[in-house]
């Protein structure tokens, strides 16, 4: 059986407005393998807030 996940899947836009770039600068950065892979959903395409989240934490510890 399979275990349900209540993770929040969010819109490439809101993703590139919380980053402060384009959804072409999304698709980009997850083309070179720096941000986490989308899912497709009936030919949507989402990302889990969590991975938001984590980049965001990676790029903090970088600057430190």
């Amino acid at each position: 059986m399979q275990q349900v996940s209540d993770e929040k899947l969010v819109p490439i836009g809101t993703i590139a407005k919380r980053l402060g770039i384009s959804t072409r600068a999304v698709y980009r950065l997850v083309a070179r393998g720096e941000f986490p892979k989308p899912v497709k959903v009936g030919g949507a395409t989402r990302f889990y807030w969590s991975d938001l989240e984590q980049y965001l934490n990676q790029l903090r510890q970088q600057q430190r």
